[in-house]
């Protein structure tokens, strides 16, 4: 018995001076798995990422009917050389390319300009 306790006393004292000679690690921060799961702290990204979720994500989480995904920061950068206000014209009123077609505020006529214009904020900053 009083060989059980001397051994229990010498375990604990290891794991005591091990922990206390290991530095905590800290805490890393958190990368989103996927780009669509950013959380943005600027208001119009997070009005943007709601519009995209509700309305853009069908098409451009995985890039559907030509759709630039939001997976491929290749697409975007290409894209985003054009500059921002092409990218809002094209969501806006709609565009026909190569690769596929952009309907007009995505096919929901109800999305105001800023709406659709916050949602490809949101795209562009998740896709890099």
């Amino acid at each position: 018995m009083k060989f059980a306790f001397v051994a229990c006393l010498a375990l604990v004292s290891c794991n005591s001076e091990e922990s206390a000679e290991t530095p905590p690690t800290p805490e890393k921060e958190k990368t989103p798995s996927h780009p669509w799961d950013l959380e943005p702290s600027d208001s119009a990204l997070v009005a943007g990422k709601q519009v995209y979720l509700d309305e853009c994500a069908g098409c451009h989480n995985e890039g559907e009917e030509g759709a630039p995904a939001l997976t491929k920061s290749k697409e975007w950068a290409k894209r985003l050389e054009q500059g921002l206000p092409v990218l809002f014209d094209h969501a806006i009123n709609g565009f026909d390319g190569m690769d596929g077609e952009m309907p007009a505020r995505g096919g929901t006529p109800s999305l105001t300009d800023d709406q659709v214009k916050n949602a490809v904020r949101f795209m562009v900053e998740a896709s890099k």
